[in-house]
């Protein structure tokens, strides 16, 4: 456990692995918070994540490896980019990787970039990368 918050984050710390089960209830309720109604994600048979039920690893890893939070002041998530390369099926072990890649200063303000890579547990096959642009310490309203 890196045990600060998300804002010390700095190049080269590596948030994991973590390893966790897809599970149908996992994905029901994902699917249902971000209203999402096909059957392949509720379904009994043959169901699987939508793809941006990585957001729900994502905060698994912030919540493992930066328990205090975000920092002084909120984060804003501002852009995500994900490149999908095959679907999640309900039941897969799957092993999850997080490394900052980036910490730059833009008009002021510090950006940290994160970078997945969602895993198969037992193959090593990958699911999913994804690269996280968050703006730290964001002041709403000041």
């Amino acid at each position: 456990m890196l045990g600060r918050y998300v804002s010390d984050l700095e190049v080269g710390d590596v948030l994991g692995p973590l390893d966790h089960t897809i599970t149908p209830f996992l994905i029901r309720e994902y699917a249902h918070a971000v209203e999402e109604t096909s059957e392949r994600h509720l379904g009994a048979e043959g169901q699987i994540a939508t793809p941006t039920i990585l957001h729900a690893d994502k905060a698994r890893l912030f919540n493992h490896f930066c328990p205090q939070g975000s920092g002084p002041h909120a984060r804003l998530h501002l852009v995500y980019d994900a490149t999908y390369h095959k679907v999640i099926p309900a039941g897969t072990e799957l092993t999850v990787r997080g490394e900052v890649t980036e910490r730059y200063e833009h008009k002021g303000r510090e950006h940290v970039v994160l970078e997945i890579e969602v895993r198969d547990k037992v193959t090593g096959e990958i699911y999913t990368a994804y690269r996280d642009t968050s703006l730290m310490s964001f002041r709403s309203g000041d």
